[in-house]
C-alpha cells in the first residue's frame, strides 16, 4: 500500500495561511520525507454558491499549485485528483500537463474525471450533456499531442489539420488515472488508462454526484472484481492502480481520530486491490498540519 497527501486546499473557506508559495511548498517537501508518494490536488474552477454552502470545498487551479510543489520535491509524485477533461480544450490540457510533467522529472500522474456539478458546466460555457463525448475525445487528443510531431485529428469536437505541440513529456505515456464510479468509467480504465480513482459514495447522499454508489468495502470489491474482469475480456496487459480516500477512523490529527479502526481499513482495503489511499490529514493551520503529517508517517507509513 501507498499513501497520497492531498495538499490543505479542499475546505471553503480556504485558509489563507496555506495559500503561499512556502506553504505549498513546505507541504510537499514534509510529505516527500515522509514517506508520501503522491501530493494531489482537486479541480473546481468555479462551483455554485449552493454546492459550496451544502459542503463543497474551493480549490487552487492543480496544475499551477502542482508547479510549486515539484518545484520544492525531488521524487514525489504530483497528481490532479481530479481535472475535469470536459472543462478544458485537450490541446491546452495536454500542453499543460506536457508542461507539468517535463518540469518536474517525469512525476505527473494525470487523474481525470468527467464532472458532475452541472452548475459549473454552465459557468464554464460546457454542455453538460456532452460531457461523456467530450472526455472520450480529449483522450484521444491528448495520446496524440504527447507523441510529438505533427497531429492530424478531425472528430465531433476539434480538429487539427497537421499542428505540433512542443515540448513533449517526460514519461512517454503520462499515466492517466479516471475518477468515478460507474462501469463506464471503469470500462475507460481496463481499456487503455493506468489506473481507477472511485470515491466513496453513501447511498444516504442519493444521486447528488450523479455516479454509482460505493458505501463500503463491499461495494469497492465489487466495483475493483468487475473492472478486473473487464481487463481480461479485453486483453488487457499490465496492471493498474486503484486509489480511494479513507473514511474511516476520522481525520489524521483530530483527537478523535481512532488509528486502529484506520490501520484495519487500510489493510482490508489493501486485501481487495486498493494500491494507493487518499490519508484524511487535516489542520487548520501549518503548524497542525505538520504534527499530522508527522505523525501519519509515525504510526502509518513507518
Amino acid at each position: 500500500m501507498q499513501h497520497a497527501l492531498g495538499l490543505p486546499f479542499m475546505i471553503h473557506p480556504l485558509i489563507p495561511e496555506f495559500l503561499t508559495q512556502d506553504a505549498v511548498g513546505e507541504v510537499a517537501k514534509a510529505a516527500e520525507d515522509a514517506g508520501f508518494g503522491i501530493v494531489a490536488v482537486t479541480e473546481h474552477p468555479i462551483p455554485s454558491d449552493e454546492w459550496l454552502a451544502a459542503g463543497g470545498h474551493d480549490a487552487l487551479d492543480p496544475f499551477v499549485s502542482l508547479s510549486f510543489a515539484a518545484a520544492a520535491t525531488k521524487r514525489i509524485k504530483v497528481l490532479t485528483n481530479l481535472t475535469v477533461v470536459p472543462y478544458r480544450n485537450p490541446f491546452l490540457l495536454a500542453k499543460s500537463a506536457a508542461s507539468l510533467d517535463r518540469l518536474s522529472g517525469g512525476r505527473l500522474i494525470l487523474g481525470c474525471g468527467t464532472g458532475y456539478l452541472k452548475a459549473e458546466f454552465d459557468a464554464m460555457g460546457v454542455d453538460f450533456d456532452e460531457r461523456n463525448a467530450l472526455f472520450d475525445e480529449s483522450l484521444a487528443v491528448l495520446r496524440k499531442t504527447w507523441k510529438g510531431g505533427s497531429v492530424v485529428h478531425k472528430g465531433r469536437h476539434f480538429e487539427a489539420v497537421g499542428n505540433t505541440a512542443n515540448p513533449t513529456p517526460i514519461q512517454a505515456d503520462i499515466p492517466i488515472w479516471i475518477g468515478g464510479n460507474s462501469q463506464l468509467t471503469r470500462r475507460r480504465v481496463a481499456e487503455g488508462c493506468q489506473g481507477w480513482m472511485p470515491m466513496p459514495n453513501p447511498r444516504s447522499l442519493g444521486s447528488a454526484r450523479r455516479t454509482a454508489h460505493i458505501d463500503g468495502v463491499d461495494d469497492l470489491r465489487q466495483g475493483i472484481a468487475y473492472l478486473k474482469d473487464h481487463a481480461r475480456k479485453v486483453d488487457r496487459k499490465g496492471p493498474f492502480d486503484v486509489f480511494f480516500p479513507v473514511m474511516v477512523g476520522g481525520t489524521v490529527g483530530s483527537p478523535r481520530f481512532d488509528l486502529a479502526a484506520y490501520r484495519d481499513h487500510v489493510a482490508e482495503l489493501e486485501a481487495i486491490g486498493v494500491t494507493w489511499v487518499l490519508a484524511p490529514i487535516g489542520g487548520r493551520n501549518m503548524a497542525d498540519l505538520r504534527r499530522a503529517i508527522d505523525f501519519y508517517a509515525e504510526k502509518v507509513i513507518a
